[in-house]
């Protein structure tokens, strides 16, 4: 396992363009097979009405996950003001969609709320993995209650399949929160193929959650959130679809965009770039869509995502000029105490 690690190490440049360059690769067959002539005639006639509702919902599910984060932050005495842990929420998204990587915007915001944290950064970081944890159960546990609805209607038994394991595989790491002989269950297949780096590495992530063992009431008001979160991003979807005229059943949409996201958090592109369009195109036709509709559904959201995390950008960018002026009004009045100081001390002698 080390031999892996020094090879990522010593390649991560070459990594990340290969990663590029497969995305663009991706990104371009799928345009190429729907027609960019005929996507523009969908995104032409989208009604405005529909998409300003759609990033206004989008703006409003990443508040309330600011507040689910900074709520868990302060489950783990990281007390952080609503405003300040929001835009730290704000500055990862925008990292997110702009690094090549789907950590960079968690690197970011444990960065920037590590300042705040007095037990050091790993408060701040089981902060933030909990909070991705407890998305993938809300997301998951969505999933599987939309398939159960559909299991009549629509034949995608390979979709049900992968959604209830991915649901099985989250609510397991949950419980092994509280109860830590499940761990040994997901523990087991490493020792056995003697990964046993891999083996600890889970072991010690378990056990920075471990913290939130007596954080009951936080984690049910984080479930909640993150519940109200998930499907306000799946009716996100939704609404953009309405734009576009597509006359969709919401059930296609739980179903559909919780696999969407489990692909584009997959480390093999750039944010999903390409692989998310083409998943699409292969989820969405099943549903009676266009190749045309099936592309430019996600593909829109996407880019209302990005136009909102430009918000995040802008705290960014503005930011360091008023640390800097912070800075420098410091220095002049510890200048000014100092000299005060100075003189009151001549005065004395």
């Amino acid at each position: 396992m080390g031999g892996w690690r020094d090879f990522f190490k010593r390649h991560k440049g070459a990594l990340i363009a290969v990663k590029v360059l497969l995305s663009l690769a991706l990104f371009s067959y799928v345009v190429a097979k729907v027609s960019p002539g005929n996507v523009w005639e969908v995104v032409r006639h989208a009604d405005p009405t529909f998409l300003w509702a759609a990033a206004g919902l989008f703006l409003l599910s990443n508040l309330i996950g600011s507040w689910l984060w900074a709520r868990l932050l302060r489950a783990q005495g990281v007390n952080i003001r609503y405003e300040k842990a929001a835009a730290y929420y704000f500055v990862g998204l925008f990292f997110n969609n702009f690094l090549p990587s789907n950590v960079g915007g968690d690197i970011a915001r444990i960065s920037d709320a590590s300042k705040h944290a007095t037990r050091g950064v790993s408060s701040v970081f089981s902060a933030t993995l909990m909070d991705r944890l407890i998305g993938v159960v809300a997301m998951a546990a969505l999933a599987v209650i939309a398939s159960f609805a559909s299991l009549d209607r629509f034949h995608l038994y390979a979709i049900y399949i992968s959604i209830v394991i991915v649901f099985l595989i989250s609510v397991g790491l949950f419980a092994s929160i509280f109860h830590r002989g499940v761990l040994q269950a997901f523990e087991w297949p490493f020792r056995v193929l003697k990964l046993h780096t891999i083996e600890k590495g889970i072991g010690r992530i378990m056990d920075d959650l471990h913290g939130f063992r007596s954080e009951r009431v936080a984690l049910r008001q984080a479930f909640l959130a993150s519940i109200i979160v998930q499907v306000s991003r799946i009716y996100v979807h939704y609404l953009v679809g309405v734009s576009l005229g597509v006359k969709l059943a919401a059930g296609y949409y739980f179903l559909f965009v919780p696999v969407l996201a489990a692909m584009v958090s997959l480390p093999i592109g750039m944010n999903g770039l390409g692989i998310r369009e083409g998943a699409s195109v292969v989820l969405f036709q099943t549903a009676g869509l266009t190749r045309e509709e099936a592309f430019t559904i996600p593909f829109l959201t996407y880019l209302l995502s990005v136009a909102i995390s430009l918000l995040g950008g802008f705290i960014f960018v503005t930011r360091s000029p008023r640390r800097a002026l912070a800075r420098r009004l410091e220095r002049r009045r510890q200048k000014r105490a100092d000299e005060s100081n100075a003189v009151a001390g001549e005065g004395s002698s």
